[in-house]
């Protein structure tokens, strides 16, 4: 058991109570960012809110074993990192969530890797492409962005999506601060990025301070991929993930 991570959810048990996302889902979470993390310099980190709430049927759900990713994890995670997620046909399972999936995050994550003209673009990690294409496009993509120093963390250890719904204002910034406190700041002070991408307007007014202590001036806030603007604004975004990691 990671000790720290532990002493972290406890915290946030205090606010959160019965409504807290099981703590094994919260390890699972961290095992896959793990996975993920760049093997050799951290270039930028993009800074999100949370993953979204994976209970403990959702964890019975299986991913198959995928040849080209030794030592993958083979519990489904409602987390973009976790390929089974919003891809059926990968697990096979009936009991898989009929809604899930963040096609909005595979963009950015397409964007931190690829010049973006249109929105056209994104095609290869979308459900316009076919299934098996997409999910070899996806784990490429992965693969690069590890590879060229990208990558994802949450400010917050557990999840703040359930079901969509998300806890009051007050609530998710006490989750944010308690989770950055007692673990998400050493994992950022340890990569040691040379540049943030705050994913939220919220994690950089709760973060603002500490992720300038971290990086100076070296960070940038763009809106939430599903916030509301309109397509050109959101087109202005992902480019900015272009120029800033491409």
């Amino acid at each position: 058991m990671n000790q720290k991570l532990r002493h972290c959810y406890d915290q946030i048990h205090q606010i959160l109570g019965k409504d807290i996302e099981p703590y094994e889902s919260v390890e699972l979470v961290d095992r896959y960012r793990q996975y993920w993390k760049p093997m050799s310099k951290i270039r930028v980190i993009l800074l999100a809110e949370s993953h979204v709430f994976t209970n403990d049927d959702d964890r019975k759900i299986k991913i198959p074993h995928i040849p080209n990713l030794p030592g993958y994890e083979t519990q489904y995670a409602k987390f973009v990192y976790c390929l089974g997620y919003g891809e059926r046909l990968l697990t096979g399972n009936s009991s898989h969530p009929k809604r899930d999936g963040t096609p909005q995050f595979w963009k950015i994550l397409y964007s931190c890797n690829n010049r973006i003209q249109d929105k056209n673009d994104f095609h290869p990690v979308l459900s316009r492409t076919e299934y098996e294409q997409r999910v070899k496009n996806k784990i490429n993509l992965l693969l690069c962005l590890q590879q060229n120093g990208i990558w994802l963390v949450d400010s917050s250890i557990v999840a703040l999506y359930n079901n969509r719904e998300k806890p009051n204002k007050s609530i998710i910034s006490s989750v944010i601060r308690k989770s950055w406190d007692y673990y998400t700041h050493s994992i950022v002070a340890e990569a040691d990025p040379d540049y943030v991408i705050c994913v939220g307007k919220t994690v950089a007014h709760v973060l603002k301070n500490d992720i300038e202590n971290l990086v100076g001036n070296r960070y940038t806030v763009l809106y939430q991929p599903n916030a509301h603007l309109l397509s050109e604004e959101h087109m202005a975004n992902f480019r900015q993930y272009s120029r800033i990691c491409c």
